[in-house]
């Protein structure tokens, strides 16, 4: 899917729009995941609709946005790649909003050891391990992304719909793992090997799709 060329190229576009959003770059993530944090603790405390609605909305939100930071970075992209990985994202959104309308997803604490131990942990990946795993690597600012971007958000958003089964938006769920682990697999083989995580996330979406498939797509309950 990417060459070493167009992963040096959205590093770049990474830096370019780093730099003209400057302290925002940091101070947009930072809200985003305390927000996210919050309402995640609202839908853990109060099951419901409610709860789920709103933090699929604020996802959506933050999808657009994210969208919109793979525009701003066209000029080092090129804009087909740019305009594609946007439309992707604004998909994604698109299909949080119907979650929203609709109540696909009911987002809960699971009792089943296995679903809570890989949910949280991916959501937390998402936050904390993805930038500190940058970091690690040697990618630091403005050479990186931080929750808000499309990578370390789908992580969690994995980790969400892996906590949230039975009661999950399922084609949005097929997509973005599936999606996680080829664009992550190759974007990390061709210079960002931070994005195995973003893979390894995809992969996990996959494997509790499989164990979980009867209650999943038949309706039986766990």
């Amino acid at each position: 899917m990417f060459n070493k060329e167009a992963v040096d190229n959205i590093l770049k576009g990474i830096v370019k729009a780093n730099t003209a959003m400057g302290p925002f770059s940091l101070i947009i993530p930072a809200v985003s995941a305390a927000a996210v944090i919050l309402l995640l603790l609202y839908c853990y405390k109060n099951k419901g609709r409610r709860g789920s609605a709103a933090l699929t909305g604020f996802l959506a939100v933050i999808y657009i946005f994210s969208g919109g930071t793979i525009l701003a970075g066209s000029g080092e992209m090129g804009s087909v790649m740019a305009w594609t990985g946007a439309a992707a994202l604004w998909l994604v959104a698109l299909l949080l909003v119907l979650d929203m309308v609709f109540h696909w997803t009911v987002i809960r604490l699971p009792e089943r050891k296995d679903l809570k131990v890989i949910s949280i942990f991916f959501m937390t990946a998402g936050i904390i391990l993805y930038p500190l795993l940058e970091m690690l690597l040697g990618f630091t600012w403005p050479r990186m992304v931080f929750f808000s971007a499309e990578c370390p958000t789908t992580i969690f958003l994995i980790g969400l719909f892996i906590g949230s089964i039975p009661k999950v938006n399922k084609p949005l769920f097929i997509l973005v793992s599936v999606n996680a682990v080829f664009t992550g697999l190759s974007v990390a083989i061709n210079g960002a090997p931070f994005d195995y995580l973003y893979a390894l996330a995809g992969l996990a979406g996959i494997v509790m799709m499989g164990k979980y498939f009867r209650e999943i797509f038949i309706k039986k309950k766990i």
